[in-house]
């Protein structure tokens, strides 16, 4: 039996939805599950893909088919993974997510699991730690979630486009999640709090004028750019060049500016500002994706 899966990218946060928001993207991984009868789990990560990868115990997917196969109760979970990946690892840009889903749900597919979507990232959750970015790729449009709640999604704008800046230098989220504070004062869980309610929305209402004010934040970008000095100028540029709003990608080191008609302006002002920063990178711009992963299980 053989199942092939499609993760896509995702962008967490945008600015104030820190933790509780993502954005699904159209660049996706591919992954493909063949059973086997001897037990065993392999994975080619393939072309380009770190040595490590190739570990069966250290590589997500494998690592989270596992997980959900103890959840499930399987005993007989012989599989070859095989993965085509296009997501940009440790950028973030949601690639640890994407890997974490497709691992579970090649489980839940194979081995025919009675689990709902809250379920699939509910476990997917349990081992990548970022249910924003899980949500949005199984969900797909901009997701809403958080621990206790069920997560929700709704369309975004087909003409709406991520323009980002991509750094070739990697940046784990949990080097980047050591400079956020664990408490805050009440005066900036407000400002966040109405930003982030006002970037729903904008996207809910395809309403853009605020976006720039919805995409600010107090709770991580500011300590982040301690870690990536070149966020706040990367931001303005954006913005000066016509993005509607602009912010850290994820947990960084790449900027995410959202724009329906200036791309290629925002596009140049981004390189060009790089490039005065002699900071190494790509610019990609990807339109939303309002759905999620794709399952196809062959017998």
């Amino acid at each position: 039996m053989r199942v092939f899966i499609a993760a896509p990218a995702s962008i967490a946060n945008l600015g104030p939805g820190f933790d509780i928001l993502a954005l699904a993207l159209q660049l996706q991984n591919d992954v493909r599950a063949q059973t086997r009868q001897d037990g065993t789990v392999t994975i080619d990560p393939g072309e380009g893909a770190p040595p490590s990868l190739r570990d069966s115990g250290r590589n997500l997917v494998t690592r989270s088919y596992e997980l959900a196969c103890d959840a499930i109760g399987v005993t007989d979970r012989g599989v070859d993974f095989t993965c085509v990946s296009r997501i940009p690892i440790a950028r973030g840009l949601g690639s640890s997510a994407a890997a974490t889903l497709s691992g579970v749900l090649a489980a839940v597919a194979l081995h025919r699991a009675p689990w709902d979507e809250q379920a699939v990232i509910d476990c997917a959750a349990e081992l990548e730690g970022h249910r924003d970015n899980v949500a949005a790729a199984l969900l797909g449009g901009l997701a809403v979630c958080a621990p206790g709640i069920e997560a929700v999604r709704m369309d975004v704008d087909d003409d709406l486009r991520a323009v980002m800046f991509i750094p070739a230098q990697r940046l784990s989220t949990h080097e980047a999640r050591t400079v956020v504070p664990t408490q805050f004062s009440r005066e900036d869980a407000i400002f966040n709090a109405a930003r982030c309610a006002l970037l729903v929305r904008a996207f809910a209402q395809r309403d853009y004028a605020t976006l720039a004010e919805a995409m600010d934040d107090r709770w991580h970008q500011p300590q982040r750019a301690a870690l990536m000095p070149a966020i706040p100028r990367l931001i303005a540029a954006a913005r000066a060049a016509g993005a509607l709003g602009a912010a850290l990608a994820g947990a960084g080191p790449s900027i995410v500016a959202l724009s329906v008609r200036d791309h290629d302006s925002v596009t140049a002002a981004l390189r060009r500002e790089a490039e005065s920063l002699q900071l190494s990178g790509d610019v990609m711009v990807v339109a939303p994706r309002n759905y999620g992963a794709r399952v196809d299980l062959k017998p």
